[in-house]
């Protein structure tokens, strides 16, 4: 296993099955936490050792000494990294949400040969124009109304229907661990955000990859209807009447799908030659 050789460790929790893998690592979205997946827990770790991580700034995480003064999506890929490594030093699932998705490709961007399959819910592929309008102005509006005020109408424009109500109000209070000052270091890599995603999105195919959208997702879909047709390896699969958080929404659909896929992988390494 890797050596913890940054001064902290982001928090994290495990649920382990045998111990022998494999393991599901988990990454919340911004504002959320490790509790965004607990409608998951119960049916994944019938299956698969869990691991569960508070993002920089975020849940158990929050306040930790040590923490960088600025982020980025390279540094935090490695930060989780690093928690992975206490438990493993094999191949891995990634499992990820919103923002956590560009976070899980960057890890595999970092590392290909410990990821063995990618599941990404209300994955963020590219950014639109209609987005990279609302983010310039909504950032510039922040620094009025304040971090938690923002991220609070964000959360009402990507979740605005009656069936998006759970997801919202989960990340909204969720996202009251963080200061101001995370706030501003998450908002910052927004900078950077596109030339990320053009970036992720040019890779070349790699290991399986399931992502799962809601027919709802009104900034998001798109884009991952075209990131699909130009990879042969990801499989799209889109809930109906669902926002951008499928894992919340529809958790029980979700938790069936994702362990599908990944048995189906297992029975196809079992039969080849």
């Amino acid at each position: 296993m890797g050596a913890d050789h940054r001064p902290f460790l982001l928090h994290h929790e495990v649920h382990v099955r045998s111990g022998q893998g494999p393991w599901l690592v988990l990454l919340h979205g911004a504002g959320g936490s490790l509790n965004t997946w607990k409608r998951q827990v119960a049916g994944l770790r019938e299956h698969y050792d869990l691991l569960l991580v508070d993002l920089p700034g975020h849940g158990g995480s929050a306040g930790k000494p040590g923490l960088p003064d600025a982020y980025s999506f390279d540094l935090v890929a490695d930060l989780v990294w690093d928690a992975v490594d206490q438990h493993t030093d094999g191949p891995v699932h990634l499992m990820g949400v919103s923002l956590g998705t560009v976070i899980a490709l960057k890890m595999r961007q970092r590392r290909p040969d410990r990821v063995r399959a990618l599941i990404n819910a209300g994955a963020i592929l590219k950014l639109s124009a209609r987005i990279k309008f609302l983010a310039a102005i909504s950032l510039r509006l922040a620094r009025v109304i304040g971090y938690p005020a923002f991220y609070r109408m964000n959360a009402r424009i990507m979740l605005p229907k009656k069936n998006h109500r759970l997801s919202r109000l989960m990340f909204i209070r969720e996202s009251a661990a963080l200061t101001d000052e995370e706030f501003r270091k998450w908002t910052a890599m927004y900078r950077t955000l596109d030339r990320t995603l053009k970036e992720l999105f040019r890779e070349p195919d790699g290991p399986p990859h399931l992502v799962v959208m809601g027919d709802e997702d009104h900034f998001f879909l798109e884009p991952a209807r075209e990131y699909a047709a130009g990879h042969p390896n990801v499989r799209l699969e889109v809930f109906q009447n669902c926002g951008h958080v499928v894992s919340i929404e529809q958790a029980r659909k979700f938790n069936e799908t994702c362990i599908n896929f990944l048995t189906t992988l297992g029975q196809e390494k079992n039969v080849l030659p």
